[in-house]
């Protein structure tokens, strides 16, 4: 599951869930998570990233198990939470790519541990702001674009205007 040239996020997914005040309103952990994953599919789709979100496997899950091309969910095995099955992952990783990964969690000793992995840990409350920044940064993108394709094509429009094009 190693991705090369994009950064890798790893996701305790209730535990950021929970951090970032994402159950709220819900009716059900169902619920709670598919919006949760929608939330996080606007975060993946804003620049050149792979998300995997880790669930502990106590709470019933009917669907697929990839919402997206670059997020895949996974549940932990049975006999693991999620932050052994995270573990577990970062230990399986090719070393040379660890420092591609970026683990987000608020459970401190899942972060210790993880920190003699050269891999980068994040709190959920680090990573909002990650998506905050993302989230600017594209809309000023985007802003800057049409900004700049309105005074490109302007002077030719007011041409086409006084002057259109003869249809044949």
């Amino acid at each position: 599951m190693s991705v090369t040239g994009q950064s890798h996020w790893i996701l305790d997914g209730y535990n950021v869930m929970h951090a970032l005040d994402k159950i709220r309103g819900s009716h059900s952990f169902e619920v709670a998570r598919a919006r949760f994953l929608t939330w996080l599919g606007q975060f993946q789709s804003q620049g050149d990233k792979h998300i995997t979100v880790v669930f502990d496997s106590n709470v019933t899950f009917e669907g697929p198990q990839v919402t997206s091309s670059c997020i895949h969910v996974i549940y932990s095995p049975q006999g693991f939470n999620a932050d052994g099955t995270i573990l577990m992952y970062v230990r399986q990783a090719n070393p040379e790519t660890r420092s591609h990964l970026t683990i987000v969690t608020r459970d401190l000793m899942l972060r210790d541990t993880l920190f003699a992995y050269n891999c980068v840990v994040v709190s959920p409350e680090a990573f909002f702001k990650e998506y905050i920044i993302y989230q600017s940064n594209t809309q000023h993108i985007k802003q800057q674009k049409k900004s700049s394709q309105e005074h490109f094509y302007k002077p030719f429009q007011t041409h086409f205007d006084r002057h259109p094009p003869k249809v044949s």
